[in-house]
């Protein structure tokens, strides 16, 4: 299933299931999941509890995990592993902008440069959209510390810069999945139309968006 496909990376704001999306796909897929270490970084309830005190602590704490995670990505794929991940490094760079000052960003920039990882080639990146009200209530209903401080005008901004830096990136085919009425991780049917409609993409950009059913 999906052979041609070593590389696949699952991306999409917080609450929108790419981690769940990311572990299913890897079991069908017999492969290889390399989870994004944000969730484990120390000031992650701080910064939901703080964001101004702790946005670059848990910038560069998660910038440090996903240039670590890169050397992972890039071994296993050496070693022919097939690999299936919930982070594009250029997510990191997105969130930096959301949360830091002007100086602070400038510092992470800085940082960001001196350590040059190589970059994450991708065979296909599956993007998964879902509204702010709806990610909100996907975040209540998961419980996990801290995000109960996670509010819908974060959200908005949120989804506006994934828009734009899906608008703009071209370094992988890109799948843009809409979630509010379909569930892969969830709803076996979905989850079989998902592969299917990865196995015919054809060019570098596709699209499913399915209304309510």
């Amino acid at each position: 299933m999906l052979d041609h496909l070593r590389r696949i990376v699952i991306e999409g704001p917080v609450g929108s299931g790419k981690s769940a999306l990311a572990q299913r796909l890897a079991r069908a897929l017999a492969a290889n999941e390399l989870p994004d270490g944000a969730r484990r970084s120390p000031f992650l309830e701080r910064f939901y509890r703080e964001p101004q005190r702790y946005a670059l602590p848990m910038q560069l704490s998660c910038l440090n995990a996903r240039v670590q995670q890169l050397e992972h990505w890039h071994a296993a794929l050496l070693a022919t592993q097939r690999m299936v991940t919930n982070f594009l490094y250029e997510r990191d760079r997105l969130y930096a902008a959301l949360t830091l000052e002007a100086d602070e960003l400038a510092l992470y920039d800085a940082l960001a440069a001196r350590m040059t990882p190589r970059a994450q080639r991708a065979d296909l990146v599956i993007m998964l959209q879902a509204t702010p009200s709806l990610l909100r209530e996907r975040i209540a209903r998961r419980g996990l510390p801290g995000e109960s401080h996670v509010d819908e005008a974060y959200l908005q901004r949120l989804v506006d810069a994934y828009g734009e830096l899906f608008h703009r990136y071209d370094e992988a085919p890109v799948m843009i999945v809409d979630t509010a009425h379909f569930n892969p991780v969830d709803n076996d049917d979905d989850f079989r139309t998902l592969v299917s409609r990865i196995e015919t993409m054809r060019g570098r950009r596709a699209f499913l968006n399915f209304a309510a059913r």
